[in-house]
């Protein structure tokens, strides 16, 4: 056990006094905290109650007009009101009235309209921004007459078909899937998790690879157990990753609890709490898996230029999720995202992207972390034989083959290695 608690504390002094990973693991989550600071104090000053950068600038209070050439308007809706479309009987008048200011634009809808389905938009002072956000007055208007001036009909026409969709699952709250952040708030969950996963395995990759070609590793297996060595660098480097998920995750959860207001994300879509516990949970397992493998793989390359090749190898299963992140969010509960959440090597990303979009049954959550605890133990007993023979492997070109009999404890004989 001192063995351990040696190789541990060793590891983690190192790993944490770096100047690199200081920088990294305070700037990541205080860019956006400064960033959402500044969106606040900017929206404080507006007078006009702003503040909300995900809220539509307010729609000009100047009318349009229109020249209806095809006679298809008879009335204006109520609800959009006849100050807001002025008609005119000809452009000319309508020109007129645009350049002295009396309306921003006008629309002309020439006579083949039926046939065509095309109006104009004319503006001394034209913006796309501008005439997308008033041209619902011309369209509602022109759909409004088309359908008999019935307010029934129209809403019958806007909306054909409402479509009530009921999940057996226990009741939840709706999530609002017509912003856009429905999308990307798991998405972003996903590449975290992605990104502290392989960055905190491959410091174990860095560690077992630059120990061994500088043959540290030698002299180390002489003093301990290979077991111990490989137990005191996971749970040192364990305890890193650890420390900067806490920090990360809790930031980002904190952040979308307290500025969802001003970035105006819909309560529905901010993640629970509980969120961050699960994910230090699944971190922490995510992290034993690819950080076992990583450490199996630095004691089988040759040198430490070996790396990157390996690394993609070991990565692909943990790249699964993101190839198929849309389909996780679009439907978290169908069975392939229920799959990917029981498959210990891809586990982690899909858990925490289906957490941040709905609620994950419990014994889901049990048989995951089951089974990526036995898939643990199996891999920290077959790396752990690795150890015992990279003195023999010395040299050899890496081969997942290789890694795969060395694994399961077919390990090759000195003579086979010579030989190669």
């Amino acid at each position: 056990m001192k063995n351990v608690l040696s190789v541990l504390k060793t590891e983690f002094i190192n790993t944490i006094t770096r100047r690199s990973f200081l920088l990294t693991l305070i700037l990541v989550p205080l860019v956006p905290a400064l960033i959402l600071g500044a969106v606040s104090l900017i929206g404080g000053d507006d007078d006009s109650g702003g503040g909300n950068i995900f809220q539509p600038e307010p729609p000009s209070q100047v009318p349009d007009g229109y020249i209806d050439q095809a006679g298809i308007i008879k009335e204006v809706p109520e609800w959009v009101g006849e100050d807001r479309l002025v008609e005119f009987n000809n452009e000319s008048e309508a020109r007129q009235a645009a350049q002295k200011g009396e309306i921003d634009g006008y629309y002309i809808i020439p006579s083949d309209f039926i046939q065509t389905g095309n109006i104009r938009y004319m503006s001394p002072d034209f913006s796309p921004l501008t005439a997308l956000d008033s041209s619902w007055t011309i369209t509602t208007s022109i759909d409004y007459n088309l359908v008999g001036a019935d307010p029934m009909r129209l809403q019958a026409f806007q909306n054909p078909v409402q479509v009530t969709r009921i999940d057996l699952a226990p009741e939840e709250e709706q999530r609002d899937e017509s912003s856009i952040l429905a999308f990307y708030l798991p998405y972003g969950i996903t590449m975290l998790f992605y990104v502290l996963i392989i960055t905190t395995a491959s410091l174990m990759l860095n560690s077992v690879a630059k120990e061994k070609e500088n043959r540290v590793m030698e002299i180390l297996l002489s003093s301990i157990t290979p077991r111990q060595l490989l137990t005191g660098k996971i749970l040192g480097l364990g305890l890193v990753g650890s420390l900067q998920t806490s920090l990360w995750l809790g930031t980002a959860v904190l952040l979308l609890q307290v500025g969802g207001g001003t970035l105006n994300i819909p309560p529905s879509l901010i993640p629970p709490p509980q969120i961050l516990l699960w994910g230090i949970i699944f971190f922490i397992l995510g992290y034993l898996i690819y950080a076992t493998i990583m450490a199996g793989v630095g004691a089988l390359i040759p040198n430490i230029k070996e790396a990157s090749q390996a690394t993609f190898y070991v990565i692909l299963p943990l790249l699964i999720p993101l190839v198929m992140v849309s389909v996780l969010i679009e439907e978290p509960n169908a069975p392939v995202a229920v799959i990917l959440s029981l498959i210990p090597f891809t586990a982690p990303n899909t858990i925490m992207t289906r957490m941040a979009t709905t609620s994950v049954p419990l014994w889901q959550l049990l048989v995951a972390i089951g089974l990526m605890i036995l898939t643990i133990v199996f891999l920290i007993r077959g790396v752990a034989g690795m150890f015992r023979a990279q003195l023999l492997l010395t040299g050899k070109k890496f081969k997942i083959s290789t890694f795969i009999k060395a694994l399961f404890g077919k390990m090759p004989s000195s003579t086979q290695i010579s030989e190669t």
